[in-house]
């Protein structure tokens, strides 16, 4: 418990108030902690909390940069920019033949006594023209950003799990754009990984391709999933991977399997048990040192520290290895000899799956406290806290088969038959309970998270059993025969080895062609929901577990009822409070230099649902990246449906209804209206389908649209374009200006990218623009600045939304300094995150 106070220090270095209501709520319920019966201990816990709160906040913020580093910035002259050189740390592989290299020690090139940039730059290569090794020296020319992530409500911050891995900085390129130069022949440790990685991949490919120029090979990899997961699954590098397969896998709740864990250990726990028989067999007294298990354990350490260094040591995989230690350790001193010095230490060693996963978690945070913050280590932490809360229930429910069903040589074959039927009946109901437990303590995180519930998660039933005792071990076999020279030999057990995925794969295709697969759009919970399910979980648990033939509530109900209330309150609370005090709000979502705007307004009638419209729905020119499905959607599913009363595009251009296409598809949409243009470009056909299959609305000039409670008076008016002469007005200049009124009186004037034709044509229009909070035209361009505009508006703040660094440098210099003449506050997304403006119902 104490450990645990520690923790959620960690943890509130960057969510302080949710962590210090936990530690609360964990003070109230254990009794040993109670500060009205043990104020000691409570000062303790309180202490214990300050000391890895206080810790995780300095680590986490950046240290000062030096000053050349302003000169390679993104938003620096690309002339001035110098090249940088840094020192290679690791190279790891992402889906799509992308590299991922952490860079050490950056400094300009051909300064040597500059100051390095503090932290690492994690330099993500795009279509890499080769691949360097750790301890090499890389030199190349790309724009340097600050880490940096979109902060919407609800969502998880990733920049925070850049920071937390000790990287402040990113670099992006493309192909030998870069011009990256490599020097040094890398570390002896990166080097052997590598040339161990080059020897798998070679056997991995046909005779015919193996001395084929790089680019067919990786062609052919890509093309076979199935050999493009022995890398990911043996060494944890996903270079050949698409990204189509792992969300397939996601989706189906089985991309767990390519996290290097505790099945992959299992192969260091086989091979140390293979090690132990080979010498008891030479010398049969060793059991006398000690049993067999706790020999078989220590044997396996050295080859779990060697998997270590092969699969690059995730996050997953140190936390199984921590574990596998301190089980190694408490069963070395547990066992064996009753008497010695060491003896007095039996009761404090771990002895129990949650003893072993506290003293990992410990271990692993006190080298790195900020580890904690890793989403990779969390989700681990909490398959394993499943899995020790799940074994006594397990053991209780689905109690082992008779000692009769194990089948004596006397019984027939029909008999033993049976038995070994039975026993695989009971293994598979086993893993079916654990799978369900994982599933239900994960879900809140999952949901919130991934927006996945994981309901395909009964395919791990018949997945992980193959791929623990096949595929695996022929990989690990296949790697072997490749390092010693047998490529061929390796060629056919890995052809074997790949043939169970690639099935895999195959079939989970087919339900997503089937649209079987394909995730709904779920609520996404409140953060408390997690410790919510947790703490009834583990009150279950405990209730479940006990051996006595009835029930017994004893010990369990505050946990339960807190349990119960965090979950409740979590679900029901944000409804509720959004009808018992309805508001107009208006969200600027983050989502990079594009834009998308939630506008809230109460229901109809007392007590009723507020409605919500989506204004533009922003948009990426990367293809890897669904803006729509992975900003948009999850900040409007977070704890509320996928309803929305409205969609309304401004203007068909890529950064404004590049999203749409998901919401539309995937919401239950009341209304669809839009400019009634015709997108250009790529989006063209797709743009002009979902203007069909939805039967878009055009809005145009004297269009007045009513929302909500009549008595409120909020009409959504239409102030451009004009109804007539439409070859005029196209492009950014067919935006739909839009203006919140109650009343008559102006609350929000939305001018989408309108530029400054349009803007002079509002003011000699006549039409009344003042509005009290403005969104400026087109994310603050200079090509949209018009002062008289401005002035027309008047408005008490204005809104930006543009994305960090932005090529453009919005929001223009003649904005900021007009703005600040006036004394007008200016809000931008880039800075800010999600921009959130609310107006009190009369």
């Amino acid at each position: 418990m104490y450990a645990l106070c520690w923790l959620l220090g960690l943890l509130g270095g960057a969510w302080f108030p949710p962590c210090l209501f936990l530690l609360a709520v964990l003070l109230l319920l254990d009794a040993r902690l109670a500060p009205w019966r043990h104020p000691a201990r409570a000062l303790l816990a309180l202490l214990l909390f300050a000391a890895g709160c206080l810790p995780a906040r300095l680590l986490l913020t950046p240290s000062p940069a030096p000053a050349w580093h302003t000169a390679a910035l993104a938003d620096a002259p690309a002339r001035e920019r110098p090249r940088l050189c840094g020192r290679i740390r690791s190279v790891s592989g992402l889906p799509d033949d992308r590299l991922r290299i952490l860079l050490e020690g950056v400094r300009p090139e051909g300064s040597p006594g500059a100051s390095p940039l503090p932290g690492l730059v994690a330099w993500t290569w795009d279509e890499p023209v080769q691949r360097p090794l750790a301890g090499q020296t890389a030199c190349l020319r790309a724009p340097l950003r600050p880490v940096h992530g979109q902060r919407n409500e609800g969502m998880q911050d990733w920049s925070l799990w850049w920071r937390a891995q000790g990287v402040h900085w990113r670099l992006w390129s493309r192909g030998d754009r870069a011009a990256a130069v490599f020097d040094g022949a890398g570390s002896r440790p990166g080097r052997w990984r590598q040339a161990a990685l080059d020897s798998f991949s070679l056997a991995l490919l046909p005779p015919s391709l193996r001395s084929a120029p790089a680019e067919e090979r990786t062609g052919w990899l890509t093309a076979h999933q199935g050999q493009a997961a022995l890398t990911a699954l043996l060494f944890g590098d996903r270079q050949f991977l698409t990204r189509d397969t792992l969300d397939e896998l996601a989706a189906a709740s089985l991309l767990h399997s390519l996290a290097l864990s505790g099945q992959h250990l299992a192969l260091a726990g086989l091979l140390g048990l293979g090690l132990v028989l080979a010498a008891a067999r030479l010398q049969p007294s060793l059991y006398l040192l000690r049993p067999r298990p706790s020999l078989s354990l220590l044997a396996a350490c050295p080859p779990a520290l060697l998997y270590l260094w092969l699969g690059n040591a995730p996050a997953s995989l140190v936390r199984a290895a921590c574990m596998l230690f301190c089980l190694t350790l408490s069963l070395f001193f547990l066992t064996g000899r009753k008497a010695g010095p060491f003896a007095r230490l039996a009761p404090y060693l771990p002895h129990t799956t949650l003893d072993c996963l506290a003293a990992a978690l410990t271990g692993i945070c006190l080298v790195s406290p900020t580890a904690v913050f890793d989403t990779g280590l969390q989700l681990s932490a909490l398959c394993l806290l499943a899995i020790g809360l799940a074994l006594p229930v397990m053991r209780r429910l689905l109690p082992a088969p008779h000692e009769t069903d194990d089948a004596p040589p006397s019984l027939s074959r029909f008999a033993r038959c049976r038995a070994l039927v039975r026993r695989l009946r009971h293994r598979a109901a086993q893993l079916l309970f654990l799978s369900l437990a994982i599933q239900l303590v994960l879900l809140p995180l999952n949901v919130l998270l991934f927006g996945n519930a994981g309901h395909w998660f009964f395919l791990n039933l018949p997945w992980l059993p193959v791929l623990g005792c096949f595929v695996l071990p022929a990989a690990a076999c296949g790697l072997a025969l490749s390092l010693c020279g047998l490529t061929d030999a390796a060629h056919a057990l890995l052809s074997l080895a790949a043939l169970p995925p690639q099935w895999l794969m195959d079939g989970l295709h087919m339900l997503t062609a089937q649209g079987m697969l394909v995730t709904p759009p779920l609520p996404r919970p409140h953060w408390a929901a997690i410790p919510g399910v947790l703490l009834c979980m583990a009150a279950l648990a405990r209730i479940l577990s006990r051996s006595e033939g009835r029930l017994r509530l004893h010990g369990t109900g505050r946990p339960l009822a807190a349990g119960l209330l965090l979950l409740g309150g979590s679900l029901l609370l944000p409804p509720l409070s959004a009808r018992l005090f309805p508001e107009i709000r208006l969200d600027m979502l983050d989502v990079g230099q594009a834009q998308a705007l939630v506008l809230r307004v109460p229901g109809d009638g007392p007590g009723r649902t507020p409605l919500r419209l989506l204004i533009d729905g922003a948009g990426s020119f990367s293809k890897h990246f669904d803006a729509g499905r992975q900003l948009v959607a999850p900040v409007l599913l977070y704890t509320s449906l996928p309803r929305l009363h409205a969609v309304i595009s401004s203007h068909p251009d890529l950064d404004h209804m590049g999203g749409l296409p998901y919401i539309l598809r995937h919401f239950r949409v009341e209304n669809f209206y839009d400019n009634g243009r015709p997108a250009r470009g790529g989006q063209a056909e797709l743009w002009n389908d979902l203007r069909r299959q939805f039967a878009a609305q055009p809005l145009a000039r004297g269009d007045r649209l009513p929302l909500g409670d009549p008595a409120e008076g909020l009409v959504l008016e239409v102030l451009h374009p004009p109804r007539t002469d439409e070859q005029r007005w196209t492009g950014n200049d067919a935006s739909l200006v839009l203006r919140l009124s109650r009343h008559g009186h102006g609350l929000l004037l939305l001018p989408g990218d309108a530029e400054k034709a349009t803007l002079r044509e509002l003011l000699a229009s006549g039409q009344d623009l003042r509005a009290e909070v403005l969104v400026a035209p087109h994310h603050g361009s200079a090509g949209s600045f018009l002062p008289a505009f401005y002035a027309a508006v008047r408005p008490r703040e204005v809104l930006v939304s543009c994305g960090f660094m932005n090529r453009f440098r919005y929001p223009s210099r003649q904005l900021r300094q007009w703005l600040a003449r006036h004394d007008i506050p200016l809000r931008r997304t880039d800075e800010d995150g999600q921009l959130t403006v609310r107006w009190p119902v009369r």
